[in-house]
């Protein structure tokens, strides 16, 4: 039996996690959420994460900074 990857949504609206994960739960694999640059941070720390999906605009620390961090 294959393994499910883990998937790291990253956007501060709820709206737009709901959209993606109707869209990408279709494929099977795990959705994990985080709503802003921090809390992605955090994800990745407990996670083994095999993609992020993040937005860019998001206050306090934008996509482009986490994705520097990262």
């Amino acid at each position: 039996m294959d393994e499910k990857l883990n998937i790291l949504l990253v956007d501060d609206q709820p709206t737009k996690l709901m959209a993606y994960e109707a869209v990408l739960g279709e494929l099977g694999e795990n959705l994990i959420e985080a709503h802003s640059g921090m809390e992605a941070l955090e994800q990745l720390l407990k996670n083994d994460v095999a993609l992020v999906l993040m937005d860019v605009c998001m206050p306090g620390m934008d996509g482009f900074e986490t994705a520097e961090m990262i």
